[in-house]
């Protein structure tokens, strides 16, 4: 089967986290490659000793329902059909988890994480930094496969989650096209923040994610992957510090500022509006409580971190 054909073949399971489908595609891809499941879900290969880079995707997609679908190629792009009835095309992250699979078979050094539930909260990885910690003893650089576009390294997830040094050094060994990207927002390497010192995510090719007219640029992919089964952890720069507890900065401070007064505005004026139009692009009730959740959780740790500053 071709690399286009396997890519293909992935994308034709629908996975919302826990189903049936999900668990296909697991027994298909992953578990052939020797990984074993952990109590939460996350399916775990190591490869080589005491690895110090943990690679990271997740199995589930947004999908509204279980079951398969028909992916096309267009010679660039990897669809749905606008026929479809699929809410999405599933490329985040089947792209990612692609890209793992090909890793793993290259043997490629390190910790390859394929998490659970990553779409309604991060479920698989907040278990990991919650109740076992142990998994990531010696884990230096936490890197995501798992973001949309083709050129970024995220650098921060909210706040900073690595330091522009690893992520040159990351950016040195991939396609010339990739740069540093301080607009990330969370994908499961955030969890790990407080824990493992560079943590990142990278474009795999994705856009239009969540939507019925996602696609993939497969040529993207297939790139990134020659890449990355080459790539050389030696060469990283570990520079930043979990532990520490900086002030936000001002881009991230400007980036908030920027970005909210706009949206809430439309939900004070068009609040059905706003609804059906998040309805209608495959979001339950949910996947956007799960996000409003995990933002509490993130707005009490700043209140937290407030609250130490005073009294320090």
């Amino acid at each position: 089967m071709s690399d286009l054909d396997t890519i293909i073949e992935m994308l034709s399971y629908r996975r919302p986290a826990g189903s049936a489908t999900e668990a296909e595609f697991i027994g298909r891809f992953i578990l052939p490659l020797g990984a074993s499941r952990d109590p939460f879900g996350n399916h775990v290969v190591q490869i080589g000793e005491a690895p110090s880079i943990l690679w990271s995707s997740h199995t589930d997609s947004v999908h509204t329902t279980d079951g398969r679908q028909h992916p096309l190629f267009d010679g660039t792009f990897v669809h749905m059909s606008k026929r479809s009835k699929s809410n999405c095309l599933g490329s985040d992250d089947a792209a990612g988890v692609w890209i793992m699979t090909e890793m793993i078979k290259a043997k490629v050094p390190g910790l390859y994480v394929f998490h659970f539930a990553e779409e309604i909260g991060c479920v698989g990885s907040r278990a990991i930094a919650t109740s076992r910690r142990h998994v990531l003893s010696g884990i230096k650089a936490a890197v995501a496969f798992d973001r949309r576009g083709n050129n970024s390294v995220i650098t921060h997830q909210g706040s900073r989650c690595c330091s522009d040094a690893f992520g040159d050094s990351l950016k040195a060994q991939l396609p010339n096209r990739f740069r540093l990207d301080p607009t990330g927002v969370a994908t499961d390497t955030k969890m790990y923040m407080s824990i493992v010192p560079e943590c990142t995510n990278l474009s795999v090719g994705y856009y239009s994610e969540h939507y019925p007219d996602e696609k993939l640029d497969a040529h993207h992919l297939f790139e990134l992957r020659d890449h990355m089964v080459r790539i050389d952890a030696s060469r990283f720069v570990i520079e930043r510090d979990p532990t520490s507890k900086p002030a936000l900065s001002i881009s991230d401070l400007i980036r908030t500022i920027r970005s909210r007064p706009q949206i809430e505005d439309l939900i004070d004026e068009y609040p059905y509006e706003v609804s059906e139009f998040i309805r209608a692009r495959g979001f339950t009730y949910s996947t956007v409580k799960a996000f409003i959740d995990e933002m509490e959780v993130f707005e009490h740790e700043l209140e937290d971190e407030d609250d130490d500053r005073l009294t320090a």
